[in-house]
């Protein structure tokens, strides 16, 4: 056991949603994993954070562990896919937390949301990596003075530090989640980029 799987080890809790979890393995449904999930649910709490905006719902897995900080938290989420959209909106619906979602479907680079800016508490981006820059600019200011947002898979499974990527578009894709990430390392936004999961970058809204 080498250093990382031995603090994964000690970040495994309890599984909330069991049935969700096993749906996404079972059909290879990308979500975020168990130790990141951990520190997200942790910054939500240090922060007091109710108030959710989620760019990637995916079959609302992320979604449920957001909304089970606080029984009176809420979440906005966008999703492109028909099939994990509606998936989504069941498994919100079966834990009776409908009445706090607003689920979106249709593409988030192009949808526009009748909410005012500065509105939420966290910006939580999990979605095509590629336009995490886009993501950041489009929906950061819907975010508070105060608040937080959070970008997952900022490491793309170690992809970002290969050098020899035969393939086009894996290359393309690793230039751009590392501009990105160049790009908020010398930001005037504190940011911390965290080796947890497949990478999470903090950022606080204020700067510095």
């Amino acid at each position: 056991m080498n250093i990382a799987q031995y603090v994964k080890s000690l970040n495994v809790v309890e599984e909330h949603y069991p049935d969700v979890y096993s749906y996404a393995v079972d059909n290879s449904v990308p979500i975020i994993d168990s130790d990141a999930l951990a520190a997200l649910k942790h910054l939500i709490r240090i922060k007091g954070a109710k108030t959710y905006m989620e760019i990637g719902t995916a079959i609302g897995y992320s979604g449920l562990h957001l909304l089970s900080v606080y029984d009176d938290s809420h979440l906005i989420t966008m999703e492109k896919d028909r099939g994990a959209y509606e998936t989504a909106v069941e498994n919100f619906s079966r834990y009776d937390v409908a009445s706090r979602v607003d689920a979106h479907l249709g593409d988030a680079k192009t949808m526009d949301l009748n909410i005012e800016e500065e509105s939420v508490d966290l910006l939580f981006i999990d979605a095509s990596k590629g336009n995490n820059q886009l993501f950041f600019d489009k929906f950061s200011p819907f975010v508070k003075e105060d608040g937080l947002i959070v970008v997952d898979n900022i490491l793309l499974r170690g992809l970002v530090t290969e050098d020899d990527i035969v393939g086009r578009n894996k290359r393309k894709l690793k230039e751009k989640v590392d501009a990105f990430n160049q790009h908020m390392s010398q930001s005037d936004y504190p940011t911390s980029f965290l080796p947890i999961g497949d990478g999470l970058l903090v950022i606080s809204k204020s700067q510095v």
